[in-house]
């Protein structure tokens, strides 16, 4: 049976390259068996960059995929799984909040009520975050921690989790839930997140660009390169519903290392490559601010559950930086 898969935020920075895998890889089942990929609706507000649309089995839509209209759209035929992707960034959710309500959990509420309508119940993957802890927090976070989120971004991404596991015990969806550490690294120009400031370590001295690190330098950090996520979610994508228990959510393995570290490693690289522009500086300026919401987020996350399932973290700085070199510069 042919496949037809949705991605929201699918022309963001984790939706561009889960769309790269999906094509490079096809769908492959748990038990093996290879179904052929006959569309993948790639949706996001933003327009699609030229040249993006190559492969025949890629349909680009340019709309917010919690309108009405545009959900009604994209689900005029079957869907056989989604990838919910899109959300508002950490600091958009903070300082509106009703922004953040709509498209973090009232657009949850919408796409899965479209799931719902349908014959047969799609795979639903929805990305989660390490925001969605909070507080005082032991050194190792593991999956079933208590969740108190000290952000509304981690409040709308705590309650998604939760929608999630209803509606796939009452059989709307068949759902996975992935919580994220900090992703590295976004390609392109910085945008207003906290995640993104940590990445621009490592973008900008790489592109000959100063930058600041708002972080001091002994900040532990739970780290993954974009493609290890996207590895990740076409893993949990293909997985029989047997091999997951009523709690469909867990973290991703990751690379924990302190910001002094990830610096370090990005001189380091930078002084093996030939480049044909000096490095960048890093300027150390921390934020008082900043630094108490990172201080809020797991140190390192213990992913039993994901790992037991296959699921792998980077090997180390090196290899996760040196796929952004490889990539993208």
């Amino acid at each position: 049976m042919e496949m037809r898969i949705l991605v929201t935020g699918g022309r963001g920075f984790i939706g561009t390259e889960l769309c790269r895998a999906l094509l490079a890889g096809g769908w492959v089942d748990h038990d093996g068996r290879e179904r052929p990929l006959r569309e993948i609706v790639r949706v996001d507000i933003a327009p699609a960059a030229a040249g993006s649309q190559a492969d025949p089995r890629l349909t680009d839509v340019v709309g917010d995929a919690t309108d009405p209209a545009t959900l009604a759209q994209l689900f005029a035929e079957p869907v056989d799984a989604v990838f919910a992707l899109g959300a508002t960034l950490t600091s958009e959710a903070e300082n509106d909040f009703a922004r953040g309500l709509e498209v973090n959990l009232q657009g949850m509420l919408r796409l899965l009520d479209a799931c719902r309508t349908q014959a047969a119940a799609p795979r639903f993957v929805f990305t989660s975050s390490i925001a969605a802890f909070g507080g005082p927090l032991p050194e190792t976070v593991g999956d079933d921690l208590p969740r108190t989120p000290q952000t509304s971004y981690g409040t709308q991404k705590a309650i998604a989790e939760l929608l999630i596991n209803d509606a796939t015990r009452r059989g709307f969806i068949d759902g996975r839930v992935l919580r994220l550490p900090i992703v590295v690294t976004r390609p392109g120009a910085p945008v207003p997140s906290i995640s993104d400031r940590v990445a621009a370590i490592v973008r900008e001295p790489l592109r000959g660009q100063d930058t600041v690190c708002p972080l001091q330098a002994q900040t532990l950090i739970p780290l993954a390169s974009v493609q290890a996520v996207a590895r990740a979610l076409v893993a949990l994508a293909a997985l029989p519903a047997s091999a997951l228990d009523a709690n469909r959510a867990m973290n991703l393995p990751s690379l924990s290392a302190t910001v002094g570290e990830l610096v370090t490693t990005v001189e380091t690289l930078g002084q093996w490559r030939a480049w044909d522009r000096p490095m960048g500086r890093i300027e150390w300026q921390p934020d008082p601010t900043m630094q108490t919401v990172v201080e809020q987020w797991p140190r390192r996350f213990d992913s039993e559950r994901a790992r037991a399932l296959g699921l792998q973290a980077d090997s180390s700085l090196h290899e996760l930086i040196g796929q952004f070199i490889d990539h993208h510069l």
